[in-house]
């Protein structure tokens, strides 16, 4: 079915009025979903920089994937063009709305399904097994991490997470701390809890089955990625990726806050 520009615009209008669109499509005649904005959408591309390496690695042709909290179906999508079968779940009805559309105008072809479902919910537990699941910005924002993880990996063989991470170093053993409600942050919202470790989340998978581990993180970027799996794969033959640049930026940091604590403490400013 042909749409003309006008019923693209005039949808993606719609849509957008129930709620702002996240990823910038370039929909036929040259629609755009999110015109002139490009902060949402120019992190999903550099996530989606990270990731391409790790697609093309465990070769999705033909594949089963499960792409949780799928959003607007921007990594679904890509999944699907590399061959995959995806199903893309998210709780967000608006958002499943948004991708079902974006399907029909952009990939009508592509073997991509979208579905409002929750981890948590009885259908979920009767899902059939996925050779991957896809778990982007999810993990930190299940207020029961525990459960959820459990529900993901009785279903699926191999996990990718990406999420905004404890990060490795000293603290690495520590299972997560609660994410501070703030309203005032940028990036806040209102639906983070857990910042949890690489560790806790490999420890939580081992009791599920799981028995080999990749990590990718790099201190530029806020989150951090897993690959979990039940069997081997060539994935988990190599190191894990995890680069140091940054730590003299943040030694230099803890250098300076300690410095003016020392100032504050001479002056009578702050109490020793």
């Amino acid at each position: 079915m042909k749409y003309d520009k006008k019923s693209i615009a005039e949808k993606v209008s719609e849509l957008g009025c129930i709620q702002p669109w996240n990823h910038n499509f370039i929909l036929p005649e040259g629609v755009e979903t999110r015109p002139g904005n490009q902060v949402s959408h120019g992190k999903n591309l550099v996530k989606l920089k990270r990731l391409k390496p790790l697609f093309d690695l465990l070769d999705l042709k033909g594949k089963k994937v499960l792409d949780m909290g799928c959003n607007e179906g921007f990594f679904s999508l890509e999944m699907a063009s590399s061959g995959a079968d995806v199903n893309g779940i998210d709780i967000d009805e608006k958002r499943i709305l948004k991708a079902n559309f974006i399907k029909k105008v952009l990939a009508p072809d592509l073997p991509v399904s979208f579905c409002v479902q929750d981890v948590y919910s009885p259908e979920f537990s009767l899902r059939n097994r996925f050779d991957l699941c896809l778990c982007l910005g999810f993990i930190h924002r299940v207020p029961d991490p525990f459960r959820a993880l459990a529900s993901l990996a009785d279903r699926s063989e191999m996990i990718v997470f990406e999420w905004k991470a404890l990060k490795h170093g000293p603290h690495d053993d520590a299972f997560a701390y609660l994410s501070p409600k703030d309203e005032n942050r940028e990036d806040f919202y209102g639906t983070e809890y857990w910042i949890l470790s690489f560790t806790a989340v490999e420890r939580i998978l081992a009791r599920q089955g799981f028995k080999y581990f990749h990590r990718i993180d790099d201190p530029r970027q806020k989150r951090a990625i897993l690959v979990a799996g039940r069997v081997n794969h060539r994935i988990f033959d190599s190191p894990d990726l995890i680069l140091h640049r940054g730590r003299l930026r943040a030694l230099l940091s803890h250098g300076k806050r300690f410095w003016k604590t020392c100032c504050g403490i001479i002056s009578g400013r702050v109490n020793s």
